[in-house]
């Protein structure tokens, strides 16, 4: 029996050994999402990231356009991730996943199935937490809470969650979810769903210190909502999306590009994006957190 291609790829990648530095100070936590087209924007990003400090990646969903995948072993996945970001990979750069709408439109399983064949490629579930030292990240669903038909899986998502911000909250110093889809949006797409946003409301915003999102293609800083800063990082293969004019102390713009952050203190992260094509800073803020709220 013939070995498919992408097997053989994930294979090659999964032999590599990598080690990354366990000091929060030294970790660069990059962000891009929307990047499931093969385009020049997408060329420009993943190879600006390649070419980056970053530690590793956390990707904000829309992996692959325009319907995901059916399988683990789909030629899609090979041609619209491996082998563009084939540089990254090569680096020892692990990517860590969410998905958004387009990757549950066939199997999004088989993420899961990639994952457990590729050190490199962490998606362990469809929401999952990783800590580096005192900082938390929740990786969230929110696609289950957009699309109508998927109802049945939310309260098993929305009792994760729970169960886990009270698990965690003493130990995290800040706290960062990152999903697929934003609340609120100075550009196109200005307001979730009414069934997403209740979810975001009454879960995350108030809960979280940051909320890391795709969907709209753009680079933005949104500013706080119940002390949650919202920001969109999502120009990976399509942009488009912002407003003719922005408003003062926010930041929205459709150029390929991608969202670093880095932790000064336990409590204190500065963020930046970065314009993938002159390799310069865009935007520059910083966030104090306060670990993880409950009610």
């Amino acid at each position: 029996m013939k070995i498919s291609k992408i097997i053989l790829v994930s294979l090659l990648i999964s032999s590599i050994t990598y080690v990354k530095s366990d000091d929060l100070d030294e970790l660069v936590f990059c962000f891009v999402g929307d990047t499931g087209e093969i385009t020049e924007t997408q060329r420009l990003v993943a190879s600006s990231l390649a070419k980056s400090d970053c530690s590793m990646i956390w990707h904000t969903g829309d992996i692959i356009y325009p319907s995901g995948i059916e399988n683990a072993d789909d030629p899609e996945f090979l041609n619209k991730f491996l082998t563009p970001f084939n540089e990254i990979l090569n680096n020892k750069i692990p990517f860590y996943l969410t998905l958004g709408n387009h990757d549950y439109k066939k199997n999004p399983s088989g993420y899961i199935e990639i994952s457990m064949r590729n050190d490199l490629i962490n998606y362990p579930n469809n929401f999952y937490t990783k800590q580096f030292g005192s900082l938390c990240f929740f990786a969230l669903d929110t696609t289950i809470f957009d699309k109508l038909y998927l109802f049945y899986k939310r309260w098993g998502h929305i009792n994760w969650l729970k169960s886990s911000v009270e698990e965690l909250k003493e130990s995290c110093k800040f706290s960062i979810a990152v999903a697929h889809h934003p609340l609120f949006s100075s550009g196109d797409r200005d307001k979730a769903s009414p069934q997403l946003a209740t979810f975001l409301e009454s879960y995350v915003f108030g809960t979280f210190d940051i909320y890391i999102t795709g969907h709209n293609h753009v680079l933005a800083d949104e500013g706080d909502l119940k002390e949650t800063k919202q920001l969109i990082s999502a120009t990976g293969s399509l942009p488009g999306g912002s407003p003719e004019t922005t408003a003062e102390g926010r930041f929205n713009v459709e150029t390929p590009g991608f969202l670093k952050l880095k932790m000064k203190n336990d409590s204190t992260a500065e963020y930046e994006f970065i314009n993938a094509k002159e390799k310069t800073v865009l935007w520059r803020n910083i966030k104090l957190g306060s670990g993880l709220r409950t009610n």
